[in-house]
């Protein structure tokens, strides 16, 4: 075997490929939903808040997507792309925690409590 060959990908780095697949996808698709349907009003006020925490999750979901297509095809850095992505995805579920939690919405508060597990879960995973 050659020394520059690239090791075979484990199982446990593709379901956490899969993970990212899936969780960037579903911030695409919902965000996109959201900004079609006007679900997002204030993004088209004057508030640059609103719209750089938009930005950053369809960011986020793309990075994600990424990562997770790093991680599948066995890239060298697809490890440091992935804990990035996941670092990504913590600081915006820990957002979506406070903003649900304000609101008194507790089923959403432990959705999104399972999806920090999760991408812990599949951050320590995905270098196995």
């Amino acid at each position: 075997m050659a020394a520059t060959s690239i090791p075979p990908v484990s199982r446990y780095a593709k379901q956490s490929a899969v993970f990212g697949f899936l969780v960037g996808i579903a911030m695409l698709l919902i965000w996109l939903y959201l900004i079609a349907t006007g679900g997002v009003p204030e993004l088209w006020d004057s508030m640059l808040q609103t719209k750089l925490h938009v930005l950053i999750q369809l960011l986020t979901g793309l990075f994600l997507i990424f990562a997770g297509w790093a991680l599948w095809t066995g890239k060298r850095w697809a490890f440091k792309a992935f804990l990035l992505a996941n670092g990504m995805l913590l600081i915006a579920v820990i957002n979506a925690i406070s903003w649900y939690g304000d609101r008194g919405q507790m089923g959403f508060v432990l959705f999104f409590v399972a999806i920090a597990v999760l991408a812990v879960f599949f951050v320590m995973r995905s270098e196995e």
